[in-house]
C-alpha cells in the first residue's frame, strides 16, 4: 500500500475525522438552498470555519508518526522523507478538494450561481484548502506533544475564525481591529470572496489569491525546515 493510500484510509478511519471532513460539510452543501442561492459567501464562511479545524485532524497524523517512532521506519524504507510528507499532505488535501468541486457543481447547477462566481469560488477555495492544510502541517511540525499542539491550535483557530470575518462581519470590531486578521490566511479568502460577490473578478480578487499562494508556500517551507524527525 502506498503512503498516500495508507494516510487517506487512516485519516478517514476515525469517526471524528470522517464526520468533520466529509459527512458534515457535504450535508451542509445540501441544506438551506435559499441561503446558498441568496448569500453564498455567508454559507461558505460556515464551511471554512469547519475546514480550519478539520484540516488539523488530518495533518496531526504526521505528528503522531513522529511521536510513536513510525517515521523512523520510513527513513530506513525505500520511501524518502520528502515523499512521505508530500503524500501525507496530498491525502490531507484530497477530501477538501473533492468537497470544493462538489460545491462548484451544486452552486452552478442547483443554486444558479453565475459561471464567473462559480469559477472564482472554486479557485479561491482550492487555494485556501492548500494554504490551510499547509498551515496545519507547519503547526504540527513545531510541536513534539500532541496535547500542546492540539490545545494551542484550538485557540489560534478560534482567533482566525473571528478575526478573519468568517462568521461575523469585521465591521463589528473597532477600527484598529478590522485588519488584524490580515495576518491569517482565512482573512484573504473572505476578502477575495466578498470582492468577487460584489465586483466580480477584479484586481482585488486576484490580489487575495496571490496572498493565499504566498501563505501556502511560506507554511510549506517553514514546516519543512521544522521537520526535526
Amino acid at each position: 500500500m502506498t503512503v498516500f493510500k495508507f494516510a487517506l484510509l487512516r485519516s478517514l478511519r476515525s469517526p471524528v475525522s470522517l464526520w468533520a471532513t466529509s459527512i458534515t460539510p457535504i450535508a451542509m452543501m445540501f441544506l438551506m438552498p435559499s441561503a446558498w442561492r441568496d448569500n453564498p459567501i455567508a454559507m461558505i464562511g460556515m464551511l471554512v470555519s469547519l475546514m480550519v479545524f478539520s484540516s488539523y485532524l488530518l495533518a496531526a497524523l504526521i505528528l503522531e508518526d513522529r511521536i510513536d517512532g513510525s517515521i523512523i521506519r520510513v527513513q530506513v524504507s525505500p520511501v524518502s522523507t520528502l515523499s512521505y510528507v508530500t503524500q501525507n499532505l496530498f491525502a490531507s488535501m484530497l477530501p477538501f478538494l473533492l468537497q470544493i468541486l462538489l460545491l462548484g457543481i451544486l452552486g452552478y447547477f442547483r443554486y444558479n450561481w453565475s459561471i464567473e462566481l462559480t469559477l472564482g469560488i472554486v479557485l479561491a477555495m482550492i487555494l485556501f484548502g492548500i494554504a490551510n492544510t499547509a498551515f496545519a502541517f507547519c503547526w504540527n511540525m513545531m510541536f513534539k506533544s500532541k496535547e500542546s499542539s492540539r490545545n494551542t491550535y484550538w485557540v489560534v483557530g478560534m482567533a482566525m475564525v473571528f478575526l478573519s470575518g468568517i462568521l461575523v462581519p469585521l465591521e463589528i470590531f473597532p477600527g484598529f481591529m478590522q485588519n488584524v486578521g490580515a495576518i491569517f490566511h482565512p482573512y484573504w479568502l473572505m476578502r477575495g470572496l466578498i470582492s468577487l460577490a460584489i465586483y466580480g473578478l477584479t484586481i482585488e480578487f486576484w490580489l487575495a489569491q496571490a496572498v493565499l499562494i504566498l501563505f501556502a508556500v511560506a507554511f510549506l517551507l517553514l514546516g519543512g525546515r521544522k521537520r526535526s524527525i
